[in-house]
């Protein structure tokens, strides 16, 4: 059984800052909550009543603060070994949690996601499930309103977390428009709604076009004369029609018109496919040709490519081999080694970062491991597929704790993740692909009424959800 993830923390009260069990957004069944996951539960909670009774707070309110969040990685470690770097004193100290963690990154998050204002939550992938027979336990379900709106996505993204720039995404998934997520327009109007609230420039947008449509170079035109997209987002896996990019029928003239427009930057989906005939087209066999051909383009692989993502898997699934073999991603790794000119690719962590570290916190460390090493930090690209999750500012606090563990590092010769590796891949290497002036933001960003409008919600009370808007296995 599949219920709304806010639903049931609603229902039981029982709201973490770090989820404790995967969320799905529609593509794929949720798996059942692991018994590690439970234990780490558990003893959240169990932390979280002690720390409450002895600030005079509700577990509800405790939760809420610096020190919840320091409680929840305390649980983790408890469980799972040593994990996150976290203090205990940051669990009853406000003074200590700001003291280790002074937030100078300039996080600029590559896959925001919300659904357009007239959806009751994420109706798309209902939509795809029903027409192309996926995930039948979702039929008749229906999403609470708002949820996944604009209103909301600001205060999730930019409120409550250390957010300052992000770029809203989509996909052409489906035959027409009309069963996008989000059409191009929602996803401008989003850009731009943002921008102008702002008065300055906090969001980027993704054009999507889907390449089998016969029209497809028009569009392109059209998105990038007329609605000023700031790159694409293309996605191989369609099962309306999908393609690869090593396609030279399909695929090579749409890079070309891109190119010629001056788009150079292009994202593509790439890993967790929807099983059956369509599993080859979320491979990602065809990038290094593709990279290889387009040597002055930018092809940024969201999720790594990987191919499980750790969230179909059982709780016994290491996800390696004895050699540390992840299915894609791995693959990707060794192309790169095999090609050094192959400096126009870049690794998105969406989505596999948030599965992998509360599910297997050692894949997790093979994951970092691998692609730091093979592409290098600057070829990072940091991404929380949020608002599906939620606020990212538990994943963003996850990542500025974690550490591949001692053990990866001893047996397969990783590097430790430095200070200056989590500020490239939190923002700066984003930030250089789209021509963004970290210096300017950072003078123009404190001014705007963003910035204002956090402060004021913070001084008056912040009130994160701790909650996620996708699915759990129940």
């Amino acid at each position: 059984m599949w219920i709304k993830k806010d639903q049931h923390d609603q229902d039981t009260g029982l709201a973490s800052p770090i989820p404790t069990q995967i969320v799905a957004n529609e593509e794929f069944a949720p798996m059942p909550q692991s018994s590690a996951q439970k234990k780490v539960e558990a003893r959240i909670f169990t932390l979280a009543d002690k720390n409450a009774s002895a600030l005079g707070l509700t577990r509800r309110d405790f939760l809420r603060t610096t020190g919840g969040m320091a409680t929840a990685f305390l649980a983790f470690n408890d469980v799972f070994g040593p994990t996150f770097n976290v203090h205990a004193a940051e669990a009853l100290e406000t003074a200590a949690y700001k003291e280790q963690w002074p937030k100078g990154e300039f996080i600029f998050d590559a896959q925001n996601h919300h659904v357009h204002d007239g959806m009751a939550g994420p109706l798309m992938f209902r939509k795809l499930t029903g027409k192309y027979g996926m995930n039948p336990d979702l039929i008749g379900i229906e999403p609470r309103k708002g949820d996944l709106h604009r209103a909301n996505f600001l205060k999730e993204i930019f409120f409550d977390s250390d957010t300052v720039m992000g770029l809203i995404s989509g996909a052409a998934i489906g035959r027409t428009p009309e069963d996008y997520i989000l059409t191009i327009e929602e996803m401008i109007k989003t850009r731009n709604t943002i921008n102008n609230a702002a008065g300055s420039q906090r969001m980027l947008s993704h054009g999507i076009v889907d390449p089998t449509d016969p029209g497809c170079l028009d569009e392109v035109s059209r998105q990038v004369e007329e609605l000023g997209i700031d790159g694409f987002k293309l996605y191989t896996g369609n099962p309306g029609g999908p393609w690869m990019f090593d396609d030279e029928e399909i695929a090579y003239p749409l890079l070309e018109h891109i190119r010629e427009l001056g788009a150079i930057n292009v994202s593509t989906h790439k890993g967790l496919s929807l099983g059956g005939r369509m599993t080859p087209y979320y491979m990602p066999t065809d990038i290094p040709t593709v990279a290889k051909q387009f040597r002055d383009m930018n092809f940024i692989i969201y999720h790594s490519g990987m191919q499980h993502m750790m969230a179909q898997m059982p709780a016994s699934f290491t996800g390696v081999d004895a050699d540390g073999y992840i299915p894609w991603t791995t693959d990707l790794c060794r192309a790169r080694d095999a090609d050094p000119a192959m400096t126009n690719v870049y690794m998105e962590l969406g989505g596999v970062f948030g599965y992998s570290v509360i599910t297997h916190p050692q894949i997790c460390g093979h994951l970092l491991g691998q692609i730091i090493r093979s592409f290098g930090a600057d070829h990072v690209i940091w991404g929380t597929d949020c608002i599906w999750w939620g606020s990212p500012q538990w994943l963003i606090e996850a990542f500025r704790r974690f550490q591949i563990p001692e053990n990866l590092q001893e047996e397969f010769g990783y590097a430790p993740i430095t200070d200056q590796d989590r500020r490239l891949i939190f923002g700066e290497n984003l930030a250089r692909l789209y021509n963004v002036d970290i210096d300017a933001k950072r003078r123009e960003i404190p001014g705007d009424a963003i910035t204002k409008m956090k402060t004021a919600y913070t001084e008056q009370g912040a009130e994160p959800s701790n909650t996620a808007y996708g699915w759990i296995h129940a």
